[in-house]
């Protein structure tokens, strides 16, 4: 895999923290009423001053019930990010991105695949209960 290299986020703010760490527990991401997401091998992000995010692996994600999206942006700390859209409330929204171009300092999120918290159903699964939903 090759990066972007260093962030250039990271040279101008190095108090700013982008932590990225394995999940701990099974998530899963409904979206309309059908799982699209689940996973035990999926990344917790944290970084400075925003809730943690979790990244799902892409092939424990059904992308074919997704659709790219014309949306792009860059970020500072963590590289290039494209969007996957789909219907919600009767119009397609994006609800998912993803680094598929990352920098050196995350490496490990190349082509992860993170959900906004709102536009779907995000749970960690506890095999003992119910699913404890993910405010993010």
């Amino acid at each position: 895999m090759k990066t972007l290299g260093p962030a250039p986020g990271s040279r101008k703010y190095p108090e700013h923290r982008v932590d990225i760490a394995p999940a701990d527990g099974r998530f899963r991401v409904v979206l309309n009423g059908t799982e699209i997401a689940r996973s035990e091998r999926t990344l917790a992000v944290d970084e400075t001053n925003y809730p943690r995010v979790i990244y799902f692996p892409p092939e424990d994600v059904q992308t074919g019930l997704l659709e790219s999206s014309s949306s792009r942006t860059t970020c500072p700390f963590k590289g290039e990010a494209s969007y996957l859209a789909a219907e919600l409330d009767g119009e397609i929204t994006d609800i998912a991105w993803s680094y598929p171009a990352v920098y050196d300092e995350v490496a490990p999120l190349a082509g992860y695949i993170a959900f906004y918290a709102d536009r779907v159903e995000l749970d960690r699964e506890d095999p003992n209960s119910a699913p404890d939903s993910i405010n993010a």
